[in-house]
């Protein structure tokens, strides 16, 4: 009767610790009014290798948000704040570019054609916008890496590098989503999208 109580004990503290690992390594929009790019940096979970199986795109999304402020900071601009209305535009343009394969700041879907469109859909109207995408990939890649690598490509474009450190747009938000390229199925291809704003929008 001991032996089974022990086991059942045993049995109860496993299942408590692997849900509580499993919690403390899923993101979600609070953690942003917790965390500025350096501290978000020594998360142990943004160093794990991604798996394309299983992948966290809202921890994904905020490391490509932190990875964006450090350059912000690095260009002695204003941190970006977060807006859970441009990430839900931006994570729903790569998700579409993926779907209906295209990549291109015009949609191929009825209602967001432009982004415009896409961010009045989020209750984002007159006010500064811009937007970046990138189609890109990395071999065995990290979240962190993956987040570094996307942004890096884009300050070494004039025009994305100028919406990232442009005065004006004060909130940013970032979606991504992984496709299989299967002339090349060990790379982790992403297409990967920033919507900017100087509002935050309706969410």
């Amino acid at each position: 009767m001991i032996n089974k109580t022990i086991l059942i004990f045993l049995l109860s503290f496993q299942f408590s610790y692997f849900v509580c690992q499993n919690n403390n390594s899923r993101w979600n929009n609070e953690k942003y009014a917790i965390h500025n790019y350096k501290s978000f940096q020594k998360l142990e979970i943004i160093h794990q290798e991604i798996k394309k199986n299983n992948i966290d795109y809202n921890l994904l999304n905020a490391a490509i948000f932190y990875a964006t402020n450090i350059q912000r900071s690095k260009y002695k601009r204003d941190a970006f704040i977060h807006s859970k209305s441009l990430e839900k535009a931006a994570q729903d343009h790569s998700e579409d570019m993926v779907k209906f394969n295209f990549y291109s700041h015009t949609s191929k879907v009825k209602g967001k054609k432009n982004m415009s469109n896409r961010l009045n859909n989020v209750g984002i109207i007159n006010a500064y916008m811009a937007e970046n995408i990138f189609d890109f990939f990395l071999t065995y890649p990290t979240y962190w890496t993956l987040a570094i690598g996307l942004v890096d490509g884009w300050m070494k474009s004039k025009g994305h590098k100028a919406n990232i450190l442009n005065k004006d747009l004060i909130y940013l938000g970032c979606g991504s989503k992984y496709y299989l390229n299967k002339q090349w199925p060990d790379y982790f291809y992403i297409k990967s999208t920033q919507n900017f704003s100087s509002k935050s929008g309706s969410l």
